[in-house]
């Protein structure tokens, strides 16, 4: 069988669009599109450019059907951010980006209606003042009009599939990271919306990855192609190719990292929301147990901060930088909001190590190396948590994205686990988006049958705790003393 579906593949700085040409059980991916997805300033709002992102779809639908038929089409993206259609079906502006400070205050204010502990057993959302819910409630009390206006709201993939097919729908995957969707029943939660006085109307039909949108409408400059509901949130795509039908753990590795496992049904009980971790729907109605966490996004900072005093390095340089320098001089809570916005990593790296009475790095390579160390504790601290609200064992890490192909990452992560880690695919998100294509095209029955394929195309690597393991588990308790100093 040969089929050739295209991903779009939106990350929060870059976006891609991917060709996947399936024969017979084998996957060739070409990116035949590649272009920087910068947000637009205007006054004092953050915002997404959606008619540029929109007009780069097409291209990229444009170079894919130059090379043969494209049979169907898929979309995902980050996750909480949405569009506000009127009801004449315009879209009446960009949408504000998750980074927009408008939130700021909104979960205080949230709570006035309803606490904590109930928010997150109707939803089961780790809180966060990014959310949909946070950034609908801001809208709602900053730009009352603009609220008013809203005759439907669109997440992001839905929002360009809704541009691309006139059809408007919401897939579970990505409205689940909203706080507005019901962790028990999967359906938009009527206490939420009650709650805080948001419209039923708002909020358009739920589907399923898989489903069948539509066609692609005919005032495009292509034949119509089949668009797909895929699992429209990165991390959902990421997790359908993780190249196991065991039980695992997982690091979606980017930017930021998403870090969980994979359950039947979501988990709200007083550990989970102690720990603030997040129940989000995944494929087939499996449940993705989860916290975001910090990712790459310190050393891709300290990257550019080394540019702009002249010193330029590969990751891979800063990595081999990192190898060299001495271990466990100096440990930096990842999540820690000072490290949130782009600027000097660098000062606020070594003014943290100041506070926290511990060695200041100076070299290069001292500063990647605390970087990386205090990302695989990060990873330890949270599988801690999740190990306990599970009550389960695991004895696999599954890394996958950018993040797995950096070795040192990945090795200092079976290390301070105790734990095999599987590195790859380091493509999981597209192959994820592919798939479900696949699928729902009749190419595979099953999950399971997704996962063994990809087992036959990744390319994988694998990681053993070393003699060092024991080091990292004496670091660890040093790591959690830094963690309560602040």
């Amino acid at each position: 069988m040969r089929k050739n579906v295209l991903a779009f593949d939106f990350g929060a700085s870059s976006g891609r669009a991917i060709l996947g040409k399936y024969t017979d059980g084998r996957l060739e991916l070409e990116e035949v599109h590649r272009f920087p997805n910068e947000p637009i300033v205007d006054g004092d709002g953050l915002y997404w450019n959606v008619p540029y992102l929109f007009e780069q779809i097409q291209i990229g639908i444009k170079r894919a059907v130059q090379q043969g038929t494209v049979d169907s089409l898929g979309i995902d993206t980050w996750g909480v951010d949405t569009g506000l259609i009127d009801e004449t079906g315009t879209l009446l502006q960009n949408p504000r980006h998750y980074r927009d400070p408008r939130t700021k205050g909104m979960i205080e204010e949230a709570y006035q209606k309803m606490s904590a502990q109930q928010m997150y057993q109707q939803t089961g959302n780790q809180i966060m003042e990014i959310n949909t819910l946070f950034q609908l409630l801001a809208t709602k009390n900053q730009e009352a009009t603009l609220f008013k206006r809203a005759h439907q709201i669109l997440f992001m993939p839905d929002l360009f599939n809704y541009l691309l097919t006139g059809e408007m729908a919401a897939e579970r995957s990505i409205a689940s990271t909203g706080q507005l969707v019901n962790a028990t029943t999967n359906v938009w939660d009527a206490t939420v919306q009650s709650t805080f006085d948001l419209p039923e109307t708002l909020f358009p039909p739920l589907v399923d990855a898989g489903h069948l949108l539509g066609k692609t409408k005919r005032e495009f400059e292509f034949e119509p192609i089949d668009v797909y509901n895929v699992c429209a949130h990165d991390t959902a795509s990421a997790v359908v190719s993780i190249p196991s039908n065991q039980k695992f753990l997982f690091v979606s590795c980017g930017t930021w990292s998403l870090v969980g496992t994979e359950l039947e049904a979501p988990i709200l009980n007083e550990k989970a929301a102690q720990y603030n971790l997040t129940n989000e729907s995944g494929i087939n109605g499996t449940t993705r147990f989860l916290k975001n966490c910090t990712g790459l996004w310190i050393i891709q900072e300290f990257q550019r901060n080394l540019a702009a005093l002249g010193r330029y390095y590969e990751f891979s340089e800063l990595a081999d930088l990192a190898e060299e320098a001495s271990a466990f001089q100096c440990f930096i809570d990842t999540d820690d909001p000072i490290f949130s916005e782009p600027g000097d990593m660098i000062t606020r790296i070594q003014d943290y190590a100041k506070a926290t009475k511990q060695t200041i790095p100076t070299t290069d390579g001292a500063i990647a190396r605390c970087i990386y160390e205090s990302l695989a504790m990060k990873y330890k601290y949270t599988f801690l948590e999740i190990i306990d609200a599970v009550e389960m064992e695991f004895d696999t890490v599954n890394i996958v994205g950018g993040g797995s192909k950096a070795s040192i990452l990945c090795q200092m992560v079976a290390n301070a686990a105790n734990m095999r880690v599987c590195a790859g695919p380091v493509e999981a998100t597209a192959i994820g988006n592919i798939a479900v294509q696949l699928k729902a095209q009749g190419v595979f029955d099953t999950l399971s049958e997704v996962r063994e394929w990809v087992k036959t195309i990744a390319d994988t690597s694998y990681y053993y705790p070393d003699e060092t393991s024991r080091e990292w588990d004496r670091q660890f308790s040093i790591y959690q003393k830094v963690m309560n100093h602040k």
